[in-house]
This record gives C-alpha cells, sequence and structure tokens, in this order.
C-alpha cells in the first residue's frame, strides 16, 4: 500500500468536464479517504464508503500539473483501475516522476469533487534542473528543419519558455520571429521535453513571411539555439545554468523519403541480435520512437526495445526474445517525417495541385542471417 505524504488541498470545483462516460451510479453517505503515493513507483488509493461504483475512472482521476489548472481539457493520465468494491487503486503506466506536481480528482465526497495535489520527494530532496539533450542533435541540420526538441532532466516551469529560449546567429544575434508561439506551450506530460516548432511560413517558399523576413535558417552558417540561465523547475526551487546548442546548416531536404536509400543490417536466426537501420538523413526523434514495426512471418509483433542514434540517423531495436521466423517485415508508418516534415505521403514544402500519396505505411521484407548454431 502506498504511504501517505503531505497534502496540498485546494478549493473544490465541479468540473463535470473532466469526467469520463456515465455509466455509474452512486448511493454517498459519507466521504471517502485518499492515500498518496510516496515513491515513483506507487499508487494512488481512495477508500470508499458506501459509494456503489461500475466505472472506477469516474470517482478517481490523476491529472499531471497543480488543481490550479487543473482539470476541464485536460487528459488524465494512463494507468490500470483496481476495484475491490471499497477501494480504488489507480496505478500509471509510468511510474511517477519525482518533483513533478500531480493532481487527483476524487469525487467520494459530497456534493462537489475534490481537488488534491501532490508531489514525490526526491530521495535527496534536491532537484537539479538542466537540459541534457536538444535534438536534432547532430552538428550539421538541414536548412527547413521543422522542429527542436528540448529535454530536461527536470519537470520545468511552463508559459515562460521564450523568456529563455532563442535562436542566434554566428554574431549572437537572436531571430526573434524564428518560432512559433502558442498559447499553450508545446510539453510532454511530464514537463520535461519541450517541442519548439519553426514557423512554417520561414520554411515555405514563396510565402509571404518568407518574402518579408527570409528563412530562419540559411544553408552555410553557423547558428545556435540558446537556453539563458535562470529558467525555475516546476518546484520554482533551484534554476537551470545556461545552455547552448551549436550547429552548422546543410542544404534542404525537399525529397520525400525512401527506404531504398536505407541500409539494413540484418540479425540472426535464434539470437537476440539487434536490427540496425541506418538512414539517409535524420528523421524526427520522438516519431522514431513508434513509428517503425518489426513483424514476423505470421504476422506477429516483435516486443523489444528501440534506441535511436547517430544524429538520429540510425535506429536499432533489440528483441525481446530470440528471432522465430527467417523473414521479417519491417513496417513503417507513412507518416513518419524526417526533421524537415517531409513524410512518405507528402513534402511540407509542396506546390500546389501536388498529389499525395495514398499510402499509410511503407513494407520493406529482410532474410535474416542463419542460425549460429
Amino acid at each position: 500500500m502506498a504511504h501517505p505524504v503531505k497534502q496540498l488541498l485546494f478549493k473544490q470545483a465541479l468540473i463535470a468536464a473532466c469526467f469520463i462516460g456515465t455509466a455509474w451510479s452512486a448511493a454517498l453517505a459519507q466521504g471517502g479517504s485518499l492515500t498518496l503515493p510516496a515513491q515513483p513507483g506507487g499508487a494512488v488509493e481512495l477508500v470508499l464508503d458506501d459509494y456503489l461504483v461500475r466505472d472506477p475512472s469516474v470517482v478517481l482521476q490523476v491529472f499531471v500539473g497543480d488543481a490550479a489548472v487543473c482539470c476541464a481539457g485536460k487528459t488524465p493520465i494512463v494507468g490500470q483501475y483496481h476495484f475491490d468494491g471499497q477501494r480504488v487503486i489507480f496505478d500509471p503506466v509510468f511510474d511517477f516522476i519525482e518533483g513533478q506536481s500531480y493532481t487527483v480528482m476524487s469525487s467520494a465526497a459530497a456534493p462537489e469533487p475534490i481537488l488534491t495535489t501532490f508531489i514525490i520527494e526526491p530521495d535527496d530532496g534536491v532537484l537539479v534542473p538542466k537540459v541534457i539533450a536538444i535534438y536534432p542533435s547532430g552538428p550539421d541540420i538541414p536548412e527547413n528543419t521543422l522542429r527542436f526538441y528540448i529535454e530536461f532532466s527536470t519537470p520545468m516551469k511552463p508559459h515562460v519558455s521564450m523568456d529563455f529560449i532563442s535562436l542566434v546567429d554566428a554574431d549572437g544575434t537572436p531571430d526573434t520571429a524564428a518560432f512559433m508561439t502558442f498559447k499553450q506551450e508545446l510539453w510532454n506530460e511530464d514537463r520535461t521535453r519541450l517541442t519548439l516548432l519553426m514557423d512554417p511560413g520561414r520554411i515555405k517558399r514563396g510565402v509571404a513571411t518568407n518574402m518579408e523576413l527570409g528563412p530562419a535558417l540559411i544553408a552555410g552558417n553557423r547558428y545556435a539555439i540558446r537556453i539563458e540561465g535562470g529558467w525555475q523547475a516546476a518546484r520554482g526551487v533551484d534554476t537551470a545554468p545556461s545552455f547552448e546548442h551549436i550547429f552548422t546548416v546543410s542544404d534542404a531536404l525537399r525529397t520525400r523519403p525512401d527506404p531504398d536509400l536505407w541500409q539494413f543490417e540484418e540479425p540472426r536466426l535464434s539470437t537476440r541480435d539487434p536490427l540496425l537501420i541506418t538512414f539517409d538523413r535524420p528523421f524526427d526523434k520522438q516519431m522514431l520512437q513508434d513509428a517503425i514495426t518489426v513483424v514476423d512471418a505470421n504476422g506477429q509483433v516483435f516486443a523489444g526495445a528501440v534506441s535511436v542514434g547517430d544524429a538520429e540517423r540510425t535506429w536499432r531495436f533489440v528483441p525481446q526474445d530470440v528471432w522465430s521466423t527467417q523473414t521479417l517485415s519491417i513496417v513503417v508508418d507513412a507518416y513518419l517525417e524526417d526533421v524537415a516534415g517531409n513524410n512518405f505521403r507528402e513534402l511540407l514544402d509542396h506546390s500546389l495541385g501536388t498529389n499525395i500519396r495514398a499510402v499509410d505505411h511503407q513494407t520493406v521484407r529482410l532474410l535474416l542471417g542463419p542460425s549460429p548454431n
């Protein structure tokens, strides 16, 4: 059972938009008691009193962030529910993150749901926020690169990114119109990865913004993404030091991806040798995690671990079990984008009337090497 931690209770709010479904009923006598996790691998537990439930997710949901920004319009985190008639236990698919705030919305108290925020304290009690990676990670990227990902060691304070991040040229001059600005910044759920989208108007040829300001990146020049020091972690205690990612710019990518240009290093049958794909160009780091599937001769998907390397030009897959069939199919989602936003269906920068290829996936078949036995 999870252990109680200090709870930060916020005012109650009726947020019906956060409820999932209507197939439930309740005969409520008294409220319920809530137990919160003290460790990343813990669970959230709600004890009910005379509360009849058909769908546990109606009475207990967990969201990323503080109660002050929860919960209308937000998606609860994914996990498994266990219900024994008196207790609802929620286990998240991924462990809770130290230092990240979470809000539990429980409706086992009349007349309104209760929002309860909790934070799992790190073992050492100290968070050290810093930039750990920027993607594309290579020293040379195409002129029409569409997006960057900035990864942090800890959850970061939102809504301040443009106060700290800038694209600068070799002279240190910032381009204040390089990135798109959104009302809601493009964070992952735990606010450890921020997506920066280049203004497509600076990329697409013939567009007014491009004609007025020119491209944000020009082939042959050197640039840097600069993150100024002082950005607070999500808890607002520690701040990140400055960071700079320097790169040069090469010619634009203006062709669709083509698996015929990839190199495949086939594993051997009856081994757990890795399958390695070397691309002809850098691909989107995040999309590569899920866009390629390995299927056996019977149509069954191989389970395994994916890693991306060599400046997002290689994809490595280690199977969970040994390779069991001589023939493999490598199925690539047609929406997989290279770093310039081109996929197998269309180019990001295309002229009006250009046909879009009606494909959902690309398939490459491989013959495994002989078993070492």
